[in-house]
């Protein structure tokens, strides 16, 4: 099993040591509801509306990013993303005024975010088609060992000044940049050769493209677009782990460092079951893999409203924990299979989008839910509409499977 992952090319394993550091260091996403609902007074409808205006500029650098990584190549918009959102980071821990602090949690959102996009493309150029789904769960647990590492340690560091939370943030980007400028070298050369409309094959250059004659494209695959829809779903129910559930766990009696360690919870069993796991279920069809992980998250989160002990919180984030780890890898890799290739990253960067999306939705609704409605009803809510998600997924199964296969 472990052979599949290190015989994955080297720059591949390089970007999985580089967000297992950046992503240990990932506090402020993790405490931002928390820090600006009781540390700056902003109240939880502000604080979870900060969020929304998180996924809002997320989500507009995921699509500027994927375009950007298929026009001027993956490296450099790595590269700017991890640089200038340390900078934003800095200069974000200063801000006491409500509206710069929410602006600024904006432009920081839409900076950092163009990276994933183009990390994702990067692994897709450098791995066969066979193995993609190996890359991006060796990527996926890299990045939740580092949500493991960094709830508690993020708990820690609150408690003596949440300052310490920004500038440690900004050192792990900039450190992730310095790897990839050292270390990775572009993949993405911007000529590929297609066919056009008659069936002839000829040139074109992905830098020749505009973001009109792109999403003239991508209007056009309803499977893909279903796929997305059902995706947004799905993140809108997941981006509640972000936003409402530190608030609703905080409002029932536990301290930043006991919803650090439950939060732990989840990046310690995608550290120990995400490899094997995906090992073994790469034999199987991915859609049906992905529609049930979509039952686990919508259990999980659904169950929420039952418990409000410390144990059955930790079951409940142990079984959409689960659905996460099916979920995760085998879904880029289907959005990868189903790229044409010169687009491969303006379709990964609309991927990426719906959880940009869910962060603007789905954290403001979620906290207008518990403040004005309650838990019950919130978590209620997620459970419903993870299973409209997972209808999706099983109507469009046998199209997405053709295409894939």
């Amino acid at each position: 099993m472990l052979r599949d992952y290190l015989q994955l090319p080297l720059p591949v394993r390089i970007l999985c040591l580089g967000s297992l550091i950046n992503r240990a260091g990932s506090f402020v996403l993790i405490f931002l509801a928390i820090y600006a609902s009781e540390q700056l007074g902003f109240g939880v409808p502000f604080a979870t509306a900060c969020i929304g205006v998180l996924g809002l500029g997320s989500m507009a650098g995921s699509l500027i990013g994927g375009h950007l990584a298929d026009r001027l190549g993956r490296r450099v918009v790595m590269l700017f993303a991890l640089f200038g959102g340390a900078a934003i980071l800095v200069l974000l821990a200063n801000v006491t005024n409500r509206w710069v602090f929410m602006a600024s949690v904006g432009v920081f959102a839409l900076v950092s975010d163009l990276y994933r996009p183009a990390a994702s493309a990067m692994i897709a150029d450098l791995v066969t088609l066979q193995r993609r789904a190996h890359a991006f769960a060796l990527m996926y647990i890299s990045i939740n060992l580092g949500f493991a590492i960094a709830p508690p340690i993020g708990g820690v560091l609150a408690a003596y000044s949440f300052q310490w939370l920004f500038w440690i943030d900004a050192l792990t980007m900039i450190i992730y940049g310095l790897i990839i400028l050292i270390s990775i070298r572009e993949t993405r050369h911007c000529n590929v050769t297609i066919e056009d409309e008659s069936g002839v094959a000829n040139d074109r250059t992905a830098r020749g493209k505009t973001l009109r004659t792109v999403f003239g494209r991508i209007v056009l695959d309803v499977p893909f677009l279903l796929f997305c829809f059902s995706t947004l779903l799905i993140a809108l129910v997941f981006v509640q782990g972000l936003s409402t559930l530190p608030i609703y766990i905080r409002q029932i009696g536990y301290s930043n460092l006991q919803f650090g360690l439950l939060m732990s919870v989840n990046g310690i069993l995608i550290f120990v079951l995400q490899l094997p796991l995906t090992h073994w279920l790469s034999r199987f069809n991915a859609m049906t893999i992905v529609a049930i992980g979509g039952i686990f998250i919508s259990v999980g989160f659904g169950l929420t409203a039952l418990g409000g002990s410390i144990v059955a919180l930790g079951l409940c984030i142990t079984i959409w924990t689960l659905g996460e780890i099916l979920q995760a890898p085998f879904k880029q890799s289907i959005v990868t299979d189903m790229a044409p290739e010169d687009l491969r990253g303006i379709y990964l960067g609309v991927f990426t989008m719906c959880y940009a999306s869910a962060l603007t939705i789905g954290a403001p609704i979620g906290g207008e839910v518990l403040h004005y409605l309650g838990p019950a009803m919130l978590w209620t809510g997620t459970f419903l509409t993870a299973m409209v998600a997972v209808t999706v997924y099983l109507l469009i199964h046998r199209t997405v499977t053709r295409r894939i296969t």
